[in-house]
């Protein structure tokens, strides 16, 4: 059976399991269709889930946000905005998509699911596709509702000991020490348009200080910055001047 119809008749199962029920199904089974797998399949469906993921980028921004301004009341703003990118980041989104198990339902072309790369990034773009298939189908309210039942307990873990924002540390590093900022440079691109990745080194006072490799221009700058971090051991410097 091709994959769309199987998913197609897997969709009451998927609604028990993220505990949405749907009135227009169709939005909750595009929420799945990456663009790749259009190609091979026209005769289906001609739509992807890009819109789709578009809106549910802005409604989990606001969920998230409106979560941290709540729980945070004495936080200040550029904290809270350090809280909320680290919780709707790429990688967070695709590890919520996983422990919902819904990354095997993702309908790609045959050389995507053959690929090794890039699959965060699919399944970051398909947990904000749902986001804004449930959106559009049953409103804020329980889209807000969705988010918070299911990944609550990892945001209280972040707001309790939140990641160090390397960017912002080696930035103040550097600003402290040379008056000046740091340098992201981009090394190389490999890989295809929808499946890049990214080698950026960090340079500070003319150094190349740390480097990184990630999906995403903004995923290698902090890999860069974090391996800039520890090279310069940064963690003693925050403390002579926490």
């Amino acid at each position: 059976m091709n994959d769309f119809y199987e998913l197609k008749d897997n969709l009451n199962k998927i609604e028990e399991k993220i505990k949405v029920s749907f009135e227009n199904k169709g939005l909750l089974l595009l929420s799945f269709v990456h663009r790749s797998f259009i190609n091979e399949n026209k005769k289906i469906i001609n739509e992807h889930n890009e819109r789709l993921e578009f809106l549910g980028d802005v409604a989990l921004n606001l969920v998230v946000s409106t979560y941290l301004y709540n729980k945070l009341g004495l936080t200040a703003e550029g904290k809270l905005s350090h809280i909320r990118s680290n919780l709707v980041d790429g990688a967070s989104c695709a590890r919520y998509y996983k422990i919902l198990e819904l990354d095997p339902h993702v309908l790609l072309s045959k050389g995507e699911k053959e690929a090794h790369r890039g699959k965060t990034t699919i399944f970051a773009d398909a947990f904000e596709a749902l986001i804004g298939a449930i959106y559009l189908d049953r409103g804020f309210l329980i889209c807000s509702h969705f988010i918070i039942d299911h990944f609550s307990k990892i945001f209280e873990k972040m707001c309790s000991s939140p990641e160090i924002d390397y960017k912002g540390k080696l930035q103040e590093y550097s600003q402290k020490k040379y008056h000046t900022p740091p340098e992201y440079r981009v090394l190389k691109e490999k890989g295809p348009e929808h499946q890049k990745t990214f080698d950026i080194v960090v340079i500070i006072d003319g150094k190349e200080m740390g480097y990184g490799s990630a999906s995403s221009k903004k995923l290698a700058e902090i890999k860069a910055a974090e391996n800039a971090y520890n090279t310069l051991n940064l963690k003693s410097f925050d403390g002579r001047n926490g």
